[in-house]
């Protein structure tokens, strides 16, 4: 019935067709009888006769033949008439009625209306409808002429398929097969397959593609496989069938072998599909890929497929004469959309293709076999499959952190394939705001790395859309917001043309600037202006602004007042600079009336803010520090900048600076005089008068109406007035070089050494003279430091030493005061936010003797509070310093009491960075200088190490607060702007930009490393390699010490700076290594590859792990060396690393003071380098092994007070705790590496596997027994975490392998479980102990170890079932024990008591008795056979077969 209304369909289709296509001559009117008659078509042969007998009436001319009955009828009679024929039998009829109707169809008109529909005679009542099937059809369905007929239409078909050419009107061999297609009945199947494969074989290319789209509706099923593979031999000769032979072969019924055979087939020729055959042959495996191939074939296909787009050039508009190539990319551009429609279709029909091609784009982790279709496909893959988006976003986020997803490639994938992002253009706005708003620098980078380049390359709608997606980034955290605007702020200046169309969205955001920090608001007010000013058209807006400006900078509120000076500076910026670009095109008369008028305007609106901000210094210095910036940056119109320049200079003189001549200005308040002075001699001089306006201004310095000195504006004043002359000058600053060394009005030096005697009112305003102070000589280095003049260099450096003098002094005396709250050094500073605090040690007495931690009472606790609550008011108002306790440090135990005195006196300058000016990175140019190792030595033309330690560590901070930032998350408590403060000029610059500029201090870094070592190897060699000999630890290593670690710390953080992995910055990485490497190498780095550089450059550091004295230095070279096999992941250096680690692991380590390192800050450190010593193995568990049977070993069998192991002398007591947690926590990763390096588990490596385990579980066995002797907490508690993961992992690897080993390795399988059985007892008593401690640490670990304990019983039992000797099982009670082996009191005798005296309670009994079945189920294993079969037969219950539930 199926397939009868099948064919129904099929003719019915043919019948409305041929009203149209077939019918030449138009329709008649009524005829006569006669007429009808005459038309008829009279045909004497057989044929003829036998079909006019049964009802079927021939026609002549072009027009359908007629059927006086229902077909069923005619055919009923038909085969009645063959059969019963008088003259002729079979098969000699049916040879004749084919004969006469080959006769018939020999004139193309009768073969038509022989193929098209039988029209029914009106007066007929009992067919089926007007139309019924055609001749060939009727004549097909009877059984004796099929054969026959079958044979003269394949022959008429190949016939017509090489006439065709000539004969356009009818599609005959469509007919033809449309006649053969679902048969009510075929006769000879095989005869009739192998004629459809000589029509596949012998036809043109056209024909073929109809006989193969029929192939499956006319071969029966069995003989789809033939079919099959005719069509892939096909498949593979001729690719212009590739669409019609897969659709075929998707319609065939195959058996499983076939269909994997034509599959491989397909696989195969995929990577050459022409861009038209693509969609068609991914549909085709898709549909076709059952589920348990699906990971297999999905990943060949990621790596076969070749996208059209992916060879396009990026190019925006081609060349004239390139229609072909345009039209060409629309083609593969429509493809590409059709082949990624297909794959989402298959992934909504198949969910189980949505999982295989997640895992197959996961596992992909080489930069160099990531792919645009793997972005794209993860895209599409996000809107089909909406249940499966968690796992999306987590591909993308670590395909960007491992690199994978860099920026070149999201550029590349934009660029080449824009047609498919616009189509799947909401699933790239959700991933691109996902990723935006990651807490990882690095993924909200690559967030808007995929929002830039959307709007630079698609259309229109899209650019809208971005714009105003970013905008709703502003009610996100304060970091996305920073970084929607720092995008935005990049799109107006770039794409200025482009934005300017989305101007009136920018503008609406004006209204938030309240809920914005200063950061933000800049960002902001610097978009706006950009694009008002950068078109007539938003005169409008301009005006808006302007007046805007006006309203803020007379505001009364500061907040508003700093956020007008914000909208002037942008707003004078882009003002200025578009003139200047205007300028330099046009050079006409009106444009220089234009620009005159507009740097008038300029002049006016600074001529405004420095009038409002006359009495707010703080707003004056946030606009000269952002002039400076700007001018720095981006630079200004050149007039503008002299005028600028000539306003600075004037009223800088006017403000700061006295005639040397002049008298001392008076000061009632402490004594002043001139310090600092190098220019003595000279004639003519000049003073800077600070203490002088210090002292008036300071006692109103925080009054709500007091004014504010005019000293708070004189670092950023200097700055903007050197950066003017800088630019106007081509860098000369001869013109204010008399400031430098011109000496500056101090109080004297005998008011800092009697400090703690003066007045609260003397010792503020002490301290803001040095804070001043440095502050000024903090900015003459950042102005002089580049001058290549002799005299000033030396001023220079003579500033250096002074700055570091006051900075000393300054740390001396804050602790003296702490309520002084210091002067703002940096401006941009949110208002509403609580102010930084400068933190400090409280003044301690001296320990007089330990006290137990448990008698604190309570009023040392409110002792504390109340310090905390004194300075509670302050801090919510004006920066305060804040007393806090620092941590102990490490050090000689002779010298505690005078070290502690010494911490307790100084404060943390750390925290003083908003109040002090930040150093450039031109600053430390002077770690050129050549370095001198005796601190006695000053001056000299070399650099000290006081002097090296303090701009190594400033270095330090620089480049981690820049290169750190990518890899750090953001936390989303606490105020995370506080990491930023201090850092303004540096954020200017982007990574890259700042990795340029920073690079050539890595040559002097690599000298003072050099010399340095030099020195602690010679001094090694001396003392015969004793590392703890007199002299080697004295007062002249220790600053050593310091600068050596110092200096691989700035190794390190370059190093590892996740941008130098980036395709982008191949380049600085180059540079770099090159660098680096020509200390080793000289000039023969300069041919080098990047491989071998980095091979170079890890060769020369790790040579310096022999004359590291300090383990804090060793952990900083040791990072470095992982930095470089981050960058080259090749095993050779990883082995190398792990010598070194296993040198430094293996040497005795001692303190500053020479006594032996001990300490919590040691133990971290060893910590530090064993991870890594295990994590970079190639086989860990065999350096887990190593460690335990021989550190370990020696550790144990160790007396006295002090035990530690010969082998590995940094295990000892206080490190012991380490090394178990990472022994722990590496037996488990090491054996699942072991075991993978071996495959899949099989009966050629069985032993090995048993090997392995063998191995582990010694281990296991030792590192559990170590609890007998030592049961800290520290070991307990990793102990009973990790045990858990290795129990786990036992039963799902371990367990499935002695199933099959049992019989053939019995004894091995034995001893391994009878091993393993004497740790999992000790951690019963493990779990008994934390039971009975109730040490809450400890007891959250229980519940899952009995669980882990008690699955392993039940494992082995099914295991000894499953292989016929369960009698060799026994469960018995384990008695509860501790863990020293003394047993606890029962269970059962507490049940004794409890029913002798009668008075049980039944929640206890339960309790009870839950507690009896944890701690007595316990596995016992006989050794010999014999003992197993004199095993005593299991009672019935217990004969229980646990192989299938396990």
């Amino acid at each position: 019935m199926s397939l009868k209304s099948k064919r129904k369909a099929n003719i019915s289709l043919d019948k409305d067709d041929s009203e149209d296509l077939f019918l030449s001559q138009p329709k008649k009117t009524k005829k006569s009888q006669s007429k009808k008659e005459d038309d008829e078509l009279k045909d004497d042969s057989l044929f003829g006769e036998l079909i006019n007998k049964a009802g079927y009436i021939l026609k002549k001319g072009d027009q359908p033949n007629l059927l006086k009955c229902d077909q069923a009828v005619f055919q009923k009679d038909l085969r009645w008439g063959i059969r019963s024929h008088s003259l002729y039998r079979m098969p000699e009829i049916a040879e004749k009625f084919v004969k006469g109707l080959e006769e018939h169809v020999e004139d193309e008109i009768r073969l038509k209306w022989s193929l098209l529909y039988t029209q029914t005679v009106p007066d007929c009542v009992s067919a089926r409808g007007g139309q019924q099937d055609s001749l060939i059809r009727l004549c097909l369905n009877i059984e004796e002429l099929q054969p026959c007929l079958i044979k003269l239409l394949t022959e008429k078909l190949l016939e017509i398929a090489y006439d065709d050419e000539n004969s356009n009107r009818v599609d005959f061999p469509c007919l033809i097969l449309a006649n053969l297609k679902w048969l009510d009945r075929v006769v000879d199947s095989d005869t009739l397959t192998a004629k459809i494969v000589d029509l596949i074989e012998g036809s043109p290319v056209k024909v073929q593609q109809e006989v193969i789209g029929f192939v499956s509706s006319i071969v029966d099923d069995a003989n789809h496989p033939k079919i099959a593979e005719v069509l892939c031999n096909l498949y593979d000769t001729t690719p212009e069938l590739t669409p019609a032979i897969l659709d075929a072969l998707g319609h065939l019924t195959l058996a499983p072998d076939s269909l994997e055979d034509v599959r491989h087939s397909v696989l195969k020729s995929l990577q050459a599909a022409r861009p038209e055959q693509l969609p068609v042959v991914v549909k085709f495996l898709l549909h076709n890929t059952p589920q348990t191939m699906a990971y297999q074939v999905v990943s060949d296909m990621r790596e076969k497929i070749n996208l059209p787009g992916d060879g396009a050039g990026t190019k925006k508009s081609p060349k004239k004469g390139n229609k072909r190539k345009d039209s060409s990319n629309e083609d593969d551009a429509a493809y590409e959309i059709l082949l990624f429609t297909n794959i989402k279709m298959a992934a909504l029909i198949y969910k189980f293709l949505t999982n295989a091609w997640l895992k197959a784009v996961q596992d992909v982790d080489d930069i160099h076999s990531v792919r645009t279709f793997d972005f794209l496909l993860l895209l599409v893959l996000y809107d089909a499959a909406p249940s499966r988006r968690r796992p999306i976003e987590s591909i993308f986020r670590n395909k960007i952190r491992l690199g994978l997803f860099s920026d070149l490639m999201l550029e590349k994938t934009v660029t080449n394939h824009g047609v498919v992002l616009k189509e799947y253009f909401q699933s790239v706005k959700k991933m691109a705001s996902l990723l935006l708003r990651s807490p990882e620098p690095l993924v909200s980078q690559a967030g808007a790395s995929l929002y830039r380049y959307c709007f630079i390359h698609l259309d229109g709608y899209q650019k809208q859309e971005i714009v105003l997606t970013l905008l709703k980034h502003l009610g996100d955290s304060t970091t996305v917001r920073i970084a929607a605007l720092s995008l935005l702020c990049s799109l107006a200046h770039d794409h200025t043309a482009e934005m300017s169309k989305f101007t009136i969205f920018l503008k609406g955001s004006l209204d938030m600037v309240d809920e914005l920090s200063m950061v933000e608001v800049k960002k902001l007010l610097d978009v706006v202006s950009r694009l008002a000013f950068s078109d007539s058209s938003h005169a409008a807006l301009q005006d808006e602004l302007a007046i805007m400006v006006r309203k803020q900078l007379s505001h009364t509120d500061i907040k508003y007042k700093l956020i007008g000076v914000l909208n002037a500076v942008q707003a004078v910026k882009n003002m200025v600079e578009t003139e200047d670009s205007r300028s330099s095109l046009e050079t006409t008369s009106s444009t220089d009336l234009e620009s005159s008028s507009t740097l008038k305007e300029a002049e006016n609106l600074l001529h405004l803010v420095l009038s409002s901000t006359a009495k707010s210094p703080t707003a004056s210095a946030l606009f000269m520090d952002e002039m400076a910036s700007i001018i720095l940056k981006e630079g200004m119109n050149s007039k503008f900048e002299e005028w600028v320049c000539e306003k600075m200079t004037d009223d800088f003189q006017e403000t700061f600076v006295l005639d040397a001549t002049d008298s001392q200005p008076p000061c009632d308040l402490l004594p002043i005089e001139g310090f600092w002075n190098l220019d003595e001699g000279a004639e003519g001089g000049i003073v800077m008068n600070l203490a002088p306006m210090i002292i008036k201004a300071e006692p109103t310095r925080h009054d709500a109406g007091g004014n504010e000195s005019k000293l708070v504006s004189l670092a950023p004043q200097f700055r903007l007035l050197r950066m003017l002359e800088s630019r106007l000058h081509d860098g000369d600053l001869g013109n204010v070089d008399a400031l430098l060394g011109c000496p500056v009005y101090l109080p004297t030096d005998a008011t800092y050494d009697k400090f703690t005697s003066l007045s609260q009112a003397e010792q503020h305003a002490s301290l803001s003279c040095l804070f001043y102070t440095i502050n000024w000589f903090r900015e003459l280095i950042n102005a002089f430091v580049t001058q290549k003049d002799p005299d000033i260099k030396s001023k220079v450096y003579q500033r250096l030493q002074q700055v570091i003098k006051l900075e000393k002094r300054l740390a001396q005396c804050l602790p003296a005061s702490p309520s002084y709250s210091p002067p703002l050094a940096v401006f941009d500073l949110d208002k509403s936010a609580s102010l930084p605090v400068v933190t400090h040690p409280t003044v301690k007495k001296a320990k007089k003797a330990k006290k137990p931690p448990a008698k604190k009472g309570k009023k040392g606790k409110a002792k504390e509070n109340d310090g905390e609550t004194q300075l509670g008011s302050q801090a919510n108002s004006q920066p305060t310093t804040q007393p806090t306790t620092q941590p102990t440090l490490l050090g000689d135990p002779d010298d505690k009491e005078s070290t502690e005195k010494e911490v307790s006196s100084v404060a943390d300058m750390s925290s003083c960075r908003p109040f002090l000016r930040e150093l450039h990175l031109d600053v430390f140019g002077l770690l050129f200088r050549k370095l001198a190792l005796d601190t006695d030595i000053e001056g000299q033309g070399q650099l000290t190490l006081p002097e090296a330690e303090f701009l190594l560590k400033d270095l330090n901070m620089k480049l981690s607060h820049v290169f750190e930032a990518g890899s750090k998350r953001v936390s989303t408590l606490g105020n995370a702007g506080d990491k930023n403060i201090g850092h303004s000029h540096l954020d200017l610059f982007t990574p890259a930009e700042i990795a340029q500029r920073a690079h050539r201090f890595l040559k002097p870094i690599c000298v003072h490393l050099e010399a340095i070592s030099e020195f602690f190897q010679s001094l090694i060699a001396d003392n015969d390699g004793i590392m703890d000999a007199p002299g080697m630890f004295s007062e002249r290593t220790k600053p050593l010490i310091k600068v050596y670690s110092l200096l691989f710390t700035t190794l390190s953080v370059f190093l590892s700076w996740p941008g130098l992995q980036q395709e982008e910055n191949n380049q600085i990485l180059i540079v770099v290594l090159k660098t680096i490497g020509k200390k080793l190498e000289g000039e023969a780095v300069s041919g080098m590859g990047k491989e071998e550089l980095v091979s170079v450059v890890f060769r020369y550091i790790s040579n310096f792990h022999a004359s590291v004295v300090s383990i804090s230095t060793a952990v900083m070279l040791v990072q470095a060396l992982v930095a470089l096999t981050v960058l080259q992941p090749d095993g050779d250096l990883k082995e190398k690393l792990v010598e070194v680690l296993e040198q430094l692991l293996k040497r005795e380590w001692y303190s500053t003071g020479g006594e032996r390192e001990r300490g919590s800050v040691y133990n971290h450190h060893v910590f530090s380098l064993l991870q890594i010593y295990l994590k970079e193995s190639s086989n860990p568990l065999d350096l887990v092994d190593t460690i335990c049977s021989e550190a370990l070993e020696e550790f144990m069998d160790a007396t006295g007070r002090d035990p530690r192991s010969e082998t590995y002398p940094t295990l000892n007591k206080g490190t012991l705790g380490m090394y178990y947690r990472s022994l722990l926590l590496y037996l488990v990763s090491g054996t699942k590496k072991a075991l993978s390096a071996q495959g899949p588990a099989s009966a050629a490596n069985r032993e090995e596997c048993l090997n392995v385990w063998s191995t582990a579980i010694k281990v296991f066995c030792t590192l559990v027994g170590t609890l007998k002797k030592y049961d800290t907490r520290n070991l307990l508690g990793p102990c009973l975490k990790y045990s858990r993961t290795f129990l786990e992992l036992f039963l799902r690897n371990a367990m499935p392998l002695l199933d099959s080993c049992l019989r053939m390795h019995n004894q091995e399988v034995v001893t391994l479980l009878k091993n393993l059985q004497t740790s999992t007892r000790l951690l019963q008593h493990v779990c008994t102990h934390s039971k009975v401690n109730q040490d809450t640490s400890l007891t959250r670990y229980v519940p899952p170890m009995k669980k882990s304990l008690e699955m392993l019983v039940y494992r082995v039992k099914a295991m000894l079932a499953m292989n016929k000797c369960s009698g060799a099982f026994w469960m018995g009670n384990l008695k509860n024990r501790d863990l020293h082996g003394e047993e606890l009191l029962s269970q059962s005798a507490r049940e004794d008591e409890e029913n002798e005296s009668e008075q049980a309670e039944g929640e206890g009994e339960e309790e009870e008795e839950e507690d009896v079945e944890d701690d007595q189920s316990d596995v016992e294993l006989d050794e010999d056979e014999d003992s197993k079969s004199s095993c005593k037969e299991e009672p019935e219950e217990e004969r229980t077969d646990y192989s299938v539930s396990f």
